[in-house]
């Protein structure tokens, strides 16, 4: 890849992360993969092309999702209704499942866009071809194979229609952002979020400094990796620094608060908060302390398990080889079943059941 650097933004860049003011933002300095555009602008592909990553569709380490742009209803009854749309994918669904098995291909375009418009094509009322631009509603199904939300468990038609009507796409992808090797790059600020203010270095570094690099939800100590201790502005507006609006979060604890569906946690990130959270004997007893700590990538399917009957699981256990180091770790485990959740490679653990979010909510 073919890069056109500017060295002096990309030290302002650094310098900027390292106060946490923004998120690192490499686009701005660096030309995008190819396959970053081709997604962008919605990549032509076929089901055999898709990876699946712990249940989502993948596309060369990027979460995407899969839309058909050729509409059967009239493009402009779509545009004002976009429930009588096709519906677009988030996951390796049932339906897509069932395409795949018999053989019914259609001209299916993936995107990783979070803003929720797609282009689609077809007649208007009038009987005239249109290319316009309309939202979407997402497959049900999909909600339903990684029990996003709870949506599978959910006793009342009316909440299932509420999760499925208010889906972000933004939300959904930064759920599920630690199960892929590249995060999403046309991240956009919230609307009315605003930015942040020339002082805003001096005012986050003094916060945390204050609070002793302790996240002030789960209580980690981050004096090792200040980077991952942010400082959440409660009320979403990044301009409002009065000192009630202030909280130092962990990164983890940062994105799971409301208004920040579009803030993204690596893996390797997580992978630290976690280890550090279990040295820290800061671990989970109860199920409501279990979904605060662990990663949202396997939030459906430990919520699934609360509803199969299961105890609440071990949050970043970890495997000891016979010298009692660490040779492997995996997001949720229920030791006494020899039963794990891994959005990762699978670890080969003899005696071991080894799944992914998706395939545990499938099995059980």
């Amino acid at each position: 890849m073919e890069l056109d650097v500017n060295l002096s933004e990309l030290w302002r860049q650094a310098r900027r992360v390292s106060e946490n003011i923004v998120p690192f933002d490499w686009t701005a300095s660096v030309v995008l993969d190819p396959i970053d555009i081709q997604l962008s602008e919605g990549k032509e592909v076929q089901l055999d092309d898709l990876d699946v990553i712990n249940g989502l569709l993948s596309v060369e380490g990027r979460q995407v999702l899969l839309f058909i742009p050729d509409q059967h209803a009239a493009v402009d009854i779509v545009q004002a209704s976009p429930e009588k749309g096709k519906r677009f994918h988030v996951a390796d669904c049932k339906t897509l499942q069932d395409m795949r098995a018999r053989g019914r291909f259609q001209r299916y375009l993936a995107t990783n866009k979070l803003d929720g418009m797609f282009l689609i094509t077809g007649e208007d009322s009038a009987g005239r071809y249109q290319e316009v631009e309309s939202e979407l509603r997402v497959c049900m199904n999909c909600l339903e194979a990684v029990n996003y939300k709870d949506y599978a468990h959910m006793s009342h038609g009316r909440e299932r229609r509420g999760i499925w009507t208010e889906f972000e796409i933004a939300e959904f992808f930064n759920t599920f952002s630690t199960s892929f090797r590249y995060l999403p790059r046309n991240i956009a600020p919230r609307p009315g979020s605003g930015t942040y203010t020339n002082d805003w270095a001096q005012i986050s570094a003094g916060i945390r400094s204050r609070c002793g690099f302790r996240c002030d939800d789960c209580g980690l100590d981050l004096s090792a990796h200040r980077n991952l201790l942010h400082v959440h502005h409660i009320n979403g507006v990044k301009s409002d620094n009065t000192a009630g609006n202030l909280r130092p979060l962990c990164a983890d604890c940062h994105r799971k608060q409301p208004f920040h569906e579009r803030l993204f946690v690596n893996s390797k990130d997580m992978a630290i908060i976690t280890r550090l959270r279990n040295a820290q004997r800061l671990v989970g007893g109860d199920w409501d302390a279990v979904l605060k700590l662990a990663d949202l990538s396997v939030h459906g399917a430990i919520s699934h398990a609360r509803h199969r009957g299961f105890e609440p699981p071990e949050i970043g256990y970890e495997f000891a080889g016979k010298d009692q180091t660490v040779i492997a770790e995996v997001e949720a485990a229920w030791p006494a079943r020899k039963i794990a959740i891994c959005i990762a490679e699978k670890p080969g653990i003899p005696g071991w059941t080894m799944l992914s979010g998706a395939e545990f909510i499938q099995r059980y």
